[in-house]
């Protein structure tokens, strides 16, 4: 059972064993913006997290130094987003969004089932998330699925995927994950709740960039040795590869346009006065 009220009793937070991570869905999805998803990364595959939640004595917040990108046919759910849609409407693709497993309509046939919101008056905390501001849930305030759908369970990748966020700014924060370990509910309530702090993310060196929107000769090559070889167009001169925090990881010269990389991110490629010429999210490897 699914439990929301503000409880007495601190979340844990030292000996949690469960963490946040960030993906990289897409840069300049909106343009000067960048959009990315946050999963929740469990221990054991048949894990379930059933809420992510907030209260006065635990607040729970996503937050970000500018504000969300929100389309105004979107929601504060994915529950109602029909992939149909993103030809006529492009730009719901990346609307900002809270979530446990799902990113497009529930689908009944494989177990899965619409995510819930608490409490049903969404002056509390939906309003102002759907209004581009902060995600602040700090009287009582939660987003859940029950045990017995797909949803929430961690599968072999032990990942569930609980937001995308799309932004020009830095994000930070610190949710409250109910996770029942392998399925199984404890007898406290406050047993299965962790606290657990948001890695920062870092939009701004990904898109708060000039862009130069001349198309670009740009191929990627996998080599035996994991790498990637990319060859590029006549007037790139250096290249920067941030990490998946949006963070600056390397950078160097685009020598006689070849150069290589190895880590997952989002390359830019810019020409000798520093403009940017243009951007590729690199992730995965041959």
């Amino acid at each position: 059972m699914v439990a929301f009220a503000g409880h007495p009793m601190m979340a844990q937070q030292s000996a949690a064993p469960y963490t946040f991570e960030w993906e990289v869905v897409a840069v300049d999805s909106i343009p000067g913006m960048a959009t990315v998803r946050l999963y929740a990364k469990l221990v054991n595959p048949t894990d379930y997290l059933t809420s992510v939640s907030g209260w006065e004595e635990m607040e729970g917040q996503v937050v970000t130094t500018t504000s969300f990108y929100q389309h105004p046919d979107g929601w504060a759910t994915p529950n109602n987003n029909n992939p149909l849609l993103f030809t006529p409407l492009p730009d719901l693709r990346w609307d900002t969004w809270i979530t446990i497993g799902i990113d497009v309509a529930p689908d009944g046939a494989i177990g899965e089932i619409p995510v819930g919101l608490f409490p049903p008056q969404t002056s509390l905390w939906v309003d102002a998330f759907e209004a581009g501001g902060n995600l602040v849930m700090d009287v009582d305030g939660a987003w859940f699925v029950t045990l017995g759908s797909s949803n929430g369970t961690a599968g072999d990748d032990l990942r569930v995927l609980v937001g995308q966020f799309t932004t020009d700014g830095i994000i930070s924060g610190v949710l409250n994950l109910q996770v029942f370990s392998e399925g199984v509910a404890s007898d406290e309530f406050m047993d299965d709740v962790h606290s657990i702090q948001i890695p920062e993310f870092d939009a701004t060196g990904l898109s708060n960039v000039e862009r130069v929107e001349d198309p670009l000769e740009w191929s990627v090559t996998p080599l035996a040795d994991g790498r990637l070889m990319h060859r590029v167009a006549r007037g790139v001169h250096a290249w920067r590869l941030f990490d998946l925090t949006g963070r600056l990881h390397q950078e160097g010269l685009a020598n006689s346009g070849v150069f290589t990389t190895r880590e997952r991110g989002v390359l830019v490629l810019m020409d000798r006065e520093g403009r940017v010429l243009g951007k590729k999210f690199i992730h995965q490897f041959s």
